[in-house]
């Protein structure tokens, strides 16, 4: 019989990525992939912190696209910098790093809030406090030629004031696998420039006029502007992603700023 803390697991092919430059096996006379095929693990599990039937819980929800076909290589190459990315764990295989994670978050719960929630049981007005949520969902989309971006939508909360969503990326190369960096995109020494073109997108969207309005209205009240390891190598620019805390206050929400090829065309790699 399965109960509410059973893993609920299903890999469902969902998105197909057609890879440049393969040889059919028509003409080979053996089996060459035509395309990097993603697949999803999801993973649904309650975790009760009591047996009483009001008790609270831990809710985890988590769809984790992987890649389930292409060359060892380049599936090993993309599913590697996920596991990193997401769960920081690096050369471990997706469904061990998804059971890690979904196991570990179940046996912490409870062993650090049930003695404290034990004392505060019959306490309504502290029940939030030991409501806790996990929500990871992924998405692919084709960005700029040649590359694809995967997308993470997080949400954390564990009992606060509010919960923390984020929304993390990584940009792979469609026929090797690798990780796009910025460093791989822009010629050296980019930053000054960009961090120019990147306050002047954000003033744009703050309506603002110079730095001082910008702080007036808490944007980079104590930092200077940076690119977001969190971007988008989009067909006519990049966007940066920057989420709830890292340059603005969490009223604020998430940030992007985009800018476009042509604004940066002296700094970007000749190809």
């Amino acid at each position: 019989m399965q109960t509410n803390c059973d893993i609920y697991m299903k890999k469902t092919a969902l998105y197909s990525l057609t890879l440049a430059g393969v040889v059919s096996a028509a003409c080979s006379g053996t089996y060459t992939p035509e395309q990097l095929t993603f697949d999803s693990i999801k993973v649904e599990k309650r975790v009760p912190l009591t047996q009483d039937a009001n008790s609270p819980a831990y809710e985890m929800n988590i769809n984790v696209k992987y890649v389930r076909e292409g060359s060892d290589d380049v599936r090993k190459s993309v599913n590697d910098a996920i596991t990193a990315k997401i769960f920081n764990l690096h050369y471990v295989d997706i469904s061990a790093a998804v059971d890690s994670f979904v196991n570990g978050n179940a046996t912490s719960y409870k062993n650090d809030m049930l003695p404290l929630y034990n004392e505060d049981k019959r306490d309504i007005d502290k029940r939030p406090i030991y409501e806790y949520a996990a929500d990871i969902r992924t998405r692919i989309e084709d960005g700029k030629e040649g590359v694809v971006t995967y997308f993470i939508d997080m949400y954390n909360f564990e009992g606060g004031a509010h919960g923390l969503s984020q929304l993390l990326t990584l940009n792979f190369d469609k026929t090797t696998g690798k990780t796009i960096t910025l460093e791989d995109v822009l010629v050296p020494g980019y930053k000054v420039k960009l961090n120019a073109l990147l306050q002047k997108a954000l003033m744009r969207k703050a309506d603002c006029k110079d730095i001082n309005e910008l702080h007036d209205k808490g944007y980079l009240f104590s930092m200077e502007m940076y690119p977001s390891s969190n971007y988008v190598l989009g067909r006519d620019g990049i966007t940066f992603i920057y989420n709830p805390y890292e340059i603005a206050p969490y009223a604020l929400g998430r940030i992007e700023l985009t800018v476009s090829y042509n604004d940066m065309a002296d700094l970007l790699k000749k190809e």
